[in-house]
């Protein structure tokens, strides 16, 4: 246990909630690859995990409103940092590889691919995956949708309704359709 017993004591409701919720993760997160140590649940989660897809430590995501779904194909590679929070009704798929670093906050409904799952003119043909990498202590507000390709660099804040077509570098501020640099942000110590 992280804390001490006599903290779990203080507040029995809380503490039973948090067991409910890690019990839950172990259930709905059992066809991942691996998952780390306090991760939590709360709702019922879409996991489809053909390729790898693991999950940090003390990860907490909700999906109670509207299923955050959580998809990874053969080969594709889907890791998600620890102490991450992915709030409900988000969509990460993976064809190739998409990583969500430590730390971060993910709003409700927002988008993560790492492919556009066909192409324009022959939409019977899956293009080759771009990667997505997401940095540490990124906060990603609702319903913004990261396109494949994008690296976000550690530290940014991506506005609500994004949609972010390009590489930022770390602590950016962004927002707009298509995303574009509002303000830099100091980094945090």
């Amino acid at each position: 246990m992280p804390r001490a017993p006599s903290e779990y004591l203080e507040s029995p409701g809380e503490t039973f909630a948090k067991g409910m919720a890690w019990l839950n993760a172990r259930w709905q997160l059992r066809r991942c690859t691996s998952v780390g140590s306090y991760t939590r649940v709360t709702g019922k989660l879409a996991v489809v995990n053909h390729g790898t897809m693991r999950v940090g430590s003390r990860v907490r995501i909700v999906s109670t409103y509207a299923r955050t779904v959580l998809f990874t194909l053969q080969g594709g590679l889907l890791e998600i940092g620890d102490r991450s929070f992915i709030n409900y009704g988000a969509d990460i798929a993976a064809t190739g590889h998409v990583s969500i670093g430590a730390d971060c906050l993910i709003g409700t409904h927002v988008i993560v691919l790492d492919n556009d799952f066909h192409g324009v003119v022959d939409r019977n043909t899956i293009p080759s995956p771009r990667p997505v990498r997401i940095g540490d202590r990124v906060w990603i507000g609702s319903r913004a949708v990261i396109l494949p390709g994008v690296n976000i660099g550690e530290g940014s804040v991506i506005g609500a309704g994004s949609v972010v077509t390009r590489d930022f570098p770390a602590n950016s501020v962004v927002a707009g359709n298509p995303a574009q640099l509002l303000r830099e942000v100091a980094p945090a110590l």
